[in-house]
């Protein structure tokens, strides 16, 4: 008889069959989305495709394993690559076997081990084929990956119930099966973590901007719940400007995603940004109604809508209206509406913004004080407060004053003041504030949505606009992956196993990370496309119009947006006063106090400064405390490098949101 101990024997298939399921289950594109963040998302493609193959074709064996007595250097169970062989401390076993409570925490180390496993395979391959240099892999590292792999798994498992035999025990006289035991699964208010926190659009929509503007309206007595329904209808011309031609493709055009949008994915986009700022989600009142945005309520842009420049320099002007009708035809150089109107010293082209507002005005009249007479008001005064901010009407007005130095932003032309009224031209760089900025903030947010938000069909804001900027792809892989990924969260409430792991965090913002990740590679082909873009709207800016008669001044050259611009406080302050008149006679109009609405007054303001004199003590009263700010206005070159600092700070703030694009938790 041999008195000798007979060696602890573990045996278990249980992680091998579990990943062979889940890559039988997926396409490979759904199986490389799902373990990228968990071993490297610079791991070459084939690489996942080699695993999910070998899985699906039963060419993987997986580890040996090895029971050894407790090991200080690891808890449960570690995978030791020299001897391809998962190690697992005996007393964690026999724990398991004498209180099975703890059960879940051993099948979570052996699922771990084999994530460990994995990762050791992936990087091997990886120096194989001169993807990595270090032959070696940090042990921390694979550490890592193992726990991720683990949370991963009892996320998309939901096969381990109570009583599941995952391996089987033999030690000396004892052979014992593992079963796990759920009888402990902690209650899911108790399991969810706190939501970790991680790390202007055009007068840009929002604080400082159209938004600061209308806080006025408070003073001639609209409510709260009236500016909002007012400023609205302001926003939506904002951000009718993602609606551009040079960013729509026709609706019979093929895909061409990111260099074009459908217009259909652009609205959807808008709609969800309005549904963050203007409908409470707590709240299923009529009014939320309200705040839906459509391709009618949208519209798409138009330069009669935000009182710019319409001519077209392109070499081969294209025909927007051939891209969908409801654009504007392109206006040509030389042509009657790009032409200054000798009596009133203004471009031509104006009247059609003017006429825009003085409609939008009347339809406000027409429609009363409802959702929809409100939202038409605040596209009026759109129009109104862009006529300050984009036009050289407040050069002009300090010109009025004596300060000739002031760059006008034209030369002078046979009119009855000599310099005219003009506004700038909408290009390129307006476009990376108005799409790029927006689109960032939202698919790299700056906080990740409390837990016990993410309830079955949840979606975040940056989860829905991912769904439909992948839905723009020819190929639908993508988007099928991500649809996979969600519908397999909408679940995890329902397995008890993942009410153990230790990456909960991580694992629920895993899709929200696969965003910022997929976000990450869509900024890079939009900063390319907007690259090009941005290098012609530089060319163009270095021309000088006040020099130049052939030259026409750009949006970014003449706009007073953002505080950078030494005029800013003085064109916010001219667009208050304007709107607090117009905004006072409308409040009167619809209590029934005046006869007619404010059509003409708004028309009133839209004139050459030197044919109004409302503005002069505004611009006396800001004269005396920013003179200062004239000389920074009156060199062609200091502005053109506020303007190269604006586009500066713009790009970085871009790669800023994208460059932590894959951060865990």
């Amino acid at each position: 008889m041999n008195d000798m101990e007979i060696p602890a024997v573990l045996e278990s298939t249980f992680a091998l069959e579990q990943l062979t399921r889940i890559a039988n289950d997926m396409d490979e594109h759904q199986f490389t989305l799902l373990f990228k963040p968990i071993f490297g998302v610079d791991v070459s493609e084939s690489v996942y495709l080699d695993i999910w193959q070998a899985l699906r074709d039963g060419m993987i064996e997986g580890p040996a394993y090895a029971v050894v007595e407790r090991n200080e250097a690891f808890r449960a169970a570690r995978y030791d690559s020299e001897q391809d062989t998962l190690l697992v401390n005996r007393d964690v076993i026999e724990q398991a076997l004498n209180e099975p409570n703890t059960s879940p925490g051993l099948l979570l180390a052996l699922i771990g081990g084999f994530g460990q496993y994995l990762a050791d395979q992936i990087h091997s391959k990886c120096v194989a084929e001169g993807e990595i240099d270090s032959p070696e892999l940090d042990l921390e590292d694979a550490k890592e990956a193992g726990s991720k792999y683990a949370s991963l798994m009892a996320f998309l498992d939901s096969s381990p119930t109570d009583g599941l035999e995952f391996a089987h025990y033999t030690h000396d006289a004892l052979s014992a099966p593992l079963v796990l035991d759920l009888s402990d699964t902690p209650e899911l208010e108790e399991f969810l973590p706190e939501a970790p926190i991680t790390i202007r659009p055009r007068f840009g929509a929002g604080e400082g901007g159209h938004g600061t503007i209308e806080r006025v309206l408070e003073e001639v007595g609209f409510d709260e719940t009236e500016i909002k329904s007012i400023y609205f209808g302001n926003w939506l011309r904002d951000h009718s400007q993602l609606v551009d031609p040079k960013l729509v493709r026709a609706e019979d055009a093929p895909r061409n995603f990111p260099n074009q949008f459908s217009r259909s994915a652009l609205t959807a986009i808008v709609d969800i940004l309005a549904a963050k700022e203007f409908r409470n989600q707590q709240d299923d009142g009529e009014e939320q109604g309200d705040f839906q945005v459509s391709p009618e309520v949208l519209g798409v842009y138009k330069a009669s809508e935000h009182i710019d420049n319409p001519t077209n320099h392109d070499e081969s002007p294209v025909d927007p209206t051939e891209i969908d009708p409801d654009f504007e035809k392109p206006v040509l150089p030389g042509t009657e509406s790009t032409q200054v109107c000798p009596k009133t010293s203004m471009k031509a082209y104006i009247d059609k913004p003017v006429a825009h507002m003085s409609s939008k005005i009347r339809e406000a009249a027409r429609e009363g004080k409802t959702a929809e007479g409100m939202r038409a008001f605040g596209e009026a005064l759109h129009v109104l407060e862009d006529y300050f901010a984009h036009s050289n009407f407040v050069e002009l007005s300090l010109h009025k004053q004596g300060h000739t130095q002031v760059l006008p932003w034209t030369t002078e032309v046979e009119c009855e003041h000599g310099l005219p009224v003009i506004t700038g031209l909408f290009s390129g760089t307006d476009i990376l504030g108005s799409l790029a900025e927006p689109l960032g903030k939202v698919l790299f947010p700056d906080e990740y949505p409390a837990f016990k938000e993410i309830t079955p069909g949840y979606r975040s804001t940056s989860e829905q606009i991912l769904l439909i900027l992948l839905g723009e792809l020819e190929n639908p892989t993508w988007l099928k992956a991500f649809e996979k990924l969600l519908a397999l969260r909408d679940r995890y409430a329902d397995n008890p196993l993942f009410r153990f792991v230790r990456r909960a965090t991580w694992t629920l913002l895993l899709p929200l990370n696969l965003v910022r990740y997929y976000g990450r590679k869509l900024f890079q082909d939009l900063f390319q496309w907007l690259g090009d873009r941005v290098g012609e709207e530089q060319t163009r800016s270095g021309m000088n119009p006040n020099t130049d008669a052939r030259a026409d001044a750009t949006h970014s050259q003449l706009s007073k947006d953002h505080d950078s611009h030494p005029f800013y406080d003085l064109a916010i302050d001219m667009a208050r006063h304007a709107v607090k008149q117009v905004g006072e006679e409308m409040f009167r109009f619809w209590n029934g106090e005046v006869e007619h609405p404010p059509a003409d007054l708004a028309s009133g303001f839209i004139c050459h400064p030197y044919d109004s004199s409302w503005q002069d003590s505004l611009v006396a009263e800001w004269l005396e405390k920013h003179e200062d700010k004239v000389q920074a206005a009156s060199a062609f070159d200091s502005l053109k490098a506020i303007y190269d600092k604006h586009i500066e700070t713009l790009l970085e703030k871009l790669e800023a949101l994208e460059v932590n694009s894959m951060q865990t938790t």
